[in-house]
């Protein structure tokens, strides 16, 4: 890669163990030509790291250019334990080894607002159903994930319907924005997120 990275297009990376961000930072403004570039499960990338991976593609290109990366990302998921084990199997983990006692779908969906605007803006497409972000939101412990990015994507969509999508495993209302009485278990601020 050192002596060719001028001239590759194409680039994919698979399951490769030691691959970071901090690493790809380093490789991939070397590669004046790349025009897609594909990760996949590498065990150090995870969806935290999305943001990251989008800055990194735009770093050094040629003004004018710095959108002619296209990323097609599937971060690490995390597989568990199959669900047939027993009564007390959880199941795949997603996101996190372990997602016991924590809100990790409202963090996951506050990720996710933040990573679909900048892909929009530089190119990239996250949300259609053959893309492999897609394709890890819909293995991941989210529910309604299309319904929740339509909503997500109309600007005249209800904040508190898009609030009830978001905390739709919850019993009391299952994503119905009748029923959502605003409380979410553990956020003392109920359905509104707080922006820094």
């Amino acid at each position: 890669m050192y002596n060719f990275a001028e001239n590759i297009k194409n680039i994919q990376f698979h399951r490769v163990p030691f691959l970071s961000t901090r690493l790809l930072a380093l490789l991939i403004p070397k590669m004046r030509k790349l025009e897609n570039l594909g990760i996949y499960k590498c065990q150090l990338i995870h969806v935290g790291d999305t943001m990251r991976l989008l800055e990194i593609i735009r770093t050094d290109r040629m003004l004018g250019k710095e959108d002619q990366v296209n990323l097609d990302f599937f971060p690490n998921y995390h597989v568990g334990p199959p669900e047939e084990l027993g009564k007390y199997s959880v199941g795949t983990y997603g996101a996190c080894w372990d997602n016991w006692g924590g809100d990790t779908i409202l963090a996951i969906w506050a990720m996710v607002c933040r990573i679909i605007p900048q892909a929009r803006k530089q190119g990239i497409d996250f949300e259609s159903p053959h893309t492999a972000f897609r394709q890890w939101l819909e293995k991941s412990p989210c529910w309604r994930v299309e319904e929740v990015l339509k909503t997500f994507s109309d600007p005249t969509c209800d904040v508190a319907k898009f609030a009830a999508l978001v905390d739709c495993r919850n019993p009391d209302h299952y994503g119905d924005v009748h029923k959502f009485t605003s409380k979410i278990k553990h956020r003392p601020q109920g359905w509104k997120w707080y922006y820094f």
